[in-house]
């Protein structure tokens, strides 16, 4: 994918083979992600931890942060295993992509979005919670065999404007970063100009108007490294397609922080 880039897709029907995919996929079972609890005075969450299944204490390897959507808010740390998390339990991605799996579950929204009444979009803002997994991180770096030149961030919809707090709070964490039906955040673009950043939108998503991404897309695409997938007959809820899931991993791994 080329920066700078918005690329349309009209009349993108997922096939009974694809929606057959996404369904084994929410199926997996997710033992392998194992339970915990990050704390930090009266602010604690639950989270979820997959390590490769071969870890070479002489390697290092990349970790991959999931943010889930509001439906998954919650205390069961179970609800935020959805697709984006499990994606990561095919045979195929555990054998030639051997990775670290963070997914947090938020006990509230982790973003709130208001009006930007300059750029007349609406704009996300995280909390403490988001403070708090960011700070973990840095300690899964020193305690894990974690590559820190390949910390990646991703999540859809409130996941997805987690994702753009995220970077805008850390972005000498991230080495990349895909929004997927979120609501952007434009405080210190400037310091985002080198972070490959993935969006990906439905024009006809009414829970998450697309203008946000697209107006973010705008303003970062003369001189930033951002890319836009736009699909012209998709809502919200249906645009975690299996094509989309096979070609994350792909383009995760081909960046690296410098």
């Amino acid at each position: 994918m080329k920066y700078g880039i918005r690329t349309e897709f009209r009349d993108k029907a997922d096939s009974l083979q694809s929606l057959a995919r996404i369904r084994y996929i929410k199926s997996l079972d997710y033992s392998d992600f194992k339970a915990g609890k990050f704390k930090n005075g009266n602010v604690d969450l639950n989270y979820r931890f997959l390590k490769p299944k071969k870890i070479e204490q002489d390697k290092k390897y990349p970790l991959i942060l999931v943010f889930h959507g509001s439906g998954a808010v919650g205390t069961n740390n179970t609800a935020q295993m959805g697709l984006l998390s499990k994606m990561w339990l095919l045979q195929e991605n555990r054998e030639k992509y051997p990775v670290y799996v963070l997914s947090p579950q938020f006990p509230v929204r982790s973003s709130n979005y208001h009006l930007d009444e300059s750029r007349n979009v609406k704009v996300s803002q995280s909390n403490e919670y988001l403070d708090l997994v960011l700070k973990s991180v840095d300690s899964l770096i020193i305690n894990e065999n974690i590559d820190p030149n390949r910390i990646y961030v991703m999540g859809f919809s409130m996941g997805g404007a987690t994702t753009s707090n995220a970077i805008s709070k850390r972005p000498d964490l991230f080495a990349a970063a895909i929004n997927i039906s979120g609501i952007s955040q434009f405080d210190k673009m400037d310091s985002l100009l080198q972070m490959p950043i993935w969006i990906v939108h439905g024009s006809l998503d009414t829970d998450n108007f697309p203008q946000s991404n697209f107006k973010f897309f705008d303003e970062m695409k003369p001189k930033g490294k951002v890319v836009i997938w736009e699909f012209k007959d998709k809502y919200h809820n249906n645009i975690l397609s299996a094509e989309l899931v096979d070609r994350i991993p792909k383009w995760l791994f081909k960046q690296i922080k410098p």
